[in-house]
């Protein structure tokens, strides 16, 4: 007797980790990070994350002024909150920069971008 073959179809979902994702929408990854002096003192806002799980480096908060005065822009730097015994980042937190200039943007610190006078 002949073994009957059964035709074998392609699984349409790739396979590996797009397929845990595929035809669902992941929600965006936020953390609540607390702000440290200036004019944001005390509060807590959900500040988008990367992938690794870190928020950005720094944190711009424009601050409108009354009339036709362009806005004040409060930089916060990015640091620890809590450090483990291992020495490892439990949680982060912004602290104001009052002297601090805001960032130009990723493309600023490319190397071939020089400042220019």
């Amino acid at each position: 007797m002949r073994k009957k073959t059964q035709l074998r179809r392609k699984n349409p979902l790739p396979a590996g980790p797009a397929a845990r994702t595929a035809g669902r929408v992941e929600p965006v990854r936020s953390e609540e990070t607390t702000f440290v002096g200036g004019p944001m003192d005390g509060r807590s806002l959900p500040v988008l994350v990367g992938p690794t799980g870190r928020p950005p480096r720094t944190y711009e908060v424009p601050v409108p002024q009354g009339g036709d005065a362009a806005p004040v822009v409060h930089v916060y730097r990015l640091e620890p909150a809590r450090v483990n015994r291992w020495g490892l980042p439990r949680g982060w937190r912004y602290v104001h920069a009052p002297d601090a200039a805001p960032d130009g943007g990723p493309l600023s610190r490319l190397p071939w971008r020089g400042r220019r006078s």
